[in-house]
């Protein structure tokens, strides 16, 4: 195998794989990084929203960069025993790749930390699927090497619009999305797992005219899938205003004062109604099904659009994670009601997983820590599924498509049914 470059051994540590934030309701709930930020600086950023903030801030804003241990992670997925992680890598289920930084960014055209662990899981044939905006990587030798024949190896490509102007103010150091376009046709034609256009964040006013016509190129660059998710708008980080409102500059419209018209709340976490986003949700669904494409949802809004549970767009013969909500509410979509039981054995893995202690997992309070201090991850998503209220459950999750029906189960758990009116 590759060694990674040497100049990344003079890097701090940085701890990854850890466990997503949407373990709720993702098809991969452990996602691993090798880097702990970025090499891109997209305005939209996730990851800047969630470590530019508490502990982590004076670290991620001093522009440090950390690299995982590679021979760490290569126990996590050789050690069926792992703590924490042993139940859920033994079972060979896949795993998000660049859930906070994207692998194939300039920092990994500078050290090559990746390359390692690509090989490791090529010989493995672990099931990866890589997130990323990088296209140089699509024409390096030692990297397509590794990709070509690795059905076990999913890529989506993020593209946000066409519109290379916009693009360029708003992902910033990113090849332009005719470049990530030119991309997708190379690998379609390296025999991997599949390849989804993730068209996310949706912008209006961005995204907006172009996003049926970058379905279409995605479609003829070889592209299966598309994944869509609406930004969601988080005022509660240092800065985060001012790059709101640099988008909606280029948008053509106030941004925050938009999202704060049409999402419930008028600060911190905003993510807009199902009525602004139904047009284009339903548009891009169309679109998708007459290019033969499938279509999926990872806004919480619209999720049962999804034509699988990976809303990542992983083919259904993916071993992916089924212990989740999504998987909850296709199952009512086609059966009209859904129970705790009809997912809780895929989520088994869990029960090993402290609450208190889930790596990289952000209780949000020491009020949370103390509250569920005795509880596994297993515990905690029980605890979601019948607390009906609450923001994480099922029902206020999804925006009302699932109702808690007048009868519990037989274990005295709350039963879901399908809200076909308000999908």
């Amino acid at each position: 195998m590759t060694a990674h470059y040497r100049a990344a051994d003079d890097l701090p540590a940085y701890e990854s794989p850890r466990w997503s934030q949407e373990i709720t309701d993702c098809s991969m709930p452990l996602t691993l990084d090798q880097y702990s930020r970025c090499g891109y600086d997209c305005q939209y950023c996730f990851a800047y929203f969630r470590k530019a903030i508490g502990n982590t801030k004076a670290r991620y804003l001093s522009r440090g960069v950390g690299v995982v241990d590679v021979n760490k992670v290569k126990r996590v997925f050789t050690d069926p025993e792992y703590p924490q992680f042993g139940a859920f890598t033994r079972q060979r289920l896949a795993v998000q790749w660049g859930g906070m930084a994207d692998p194939f960014c300039p920092l990994e055209h500078r050290y090559g930390v990746g390359l390692e662990l690509i090989e490791f899981f090529r010989e493995l044939r672990y099931p990866i699927s890589f997130s990323t905006k990088g296209t140089w990587w699509t024409e390096d030798a030692r990297y397509v090497e590794q990709f070509k024949g690795a059905d076990h190896f999913h890529v989506k490509m993020s593209i946000i619009t066409t519109d290379k102007a916009k693009a360029a103010k708003i992902e910033r150091g990113v090849p332009g999305p005719a470049l990530r376009l030119k991309a997708i046709e190379r690998m379609a034609r390296w025999g991997i797992g599949g390849i989804t256009l993730r068209l996310r964040p949706f912008i209006l006013g961005v995204s907006t005219p172009s996003y049926l016509e970058l379905i279409r190129q995605a479609a003829d660059a070889g592209a299966e899938a598309v994944s869509t998710e609406f930004l969601c708008v988080e005022l509660r980080t240092p800065g985060a205003k001012a790059r709101y409102r640099r988008i909606g500059k280029l948008a053509g419209y106030p941004l925050i004062e938009q999202y704060q018209l049409h999402s419930p709340g008028q600060s911190g976490y905003l993510r807009g109604s199902r009525g602004m986003k139904a047009p284009f949700m339903r548009s891009m669904q169309a679109e998708c099904e007459r290019l033969g494409l499938r279509f999926y949802v990872s806004d919480a809004h619209f999720k049962e659009m999804c034509v699988g549970a990976s809303c990542c767009g992983l083919r259904e013969s993916w071993n992916y994670s089924r212990g989740q909500f999504t998987q909850a509410l296709l199952i009512a979509k086609e059966r009209g009601r859904v129970m705790w039981s009809d997912i809780a054995p895929a989520l088994e893995y869990a029960r090993g997983i402290p609450f208190t202690t889930a790596t990289g997992f952000n209780q949000t309070s020491s009020e949370k820590r103390g509250q569920f201090h005795s509880w596994s991850m297993f515990d905690w998503l029980h605890y979601l599924w019948n607390h009906v209220n609450g923001p994480r459950g099922p029902y206020k999750y999804f925006g009302g498509v699932l109702l808690p029906a007048e009868d519990l189960d037989a274990a005295g758990d709350v039963v879901y049914v399908y809200n076909g009116e308000a999908a």
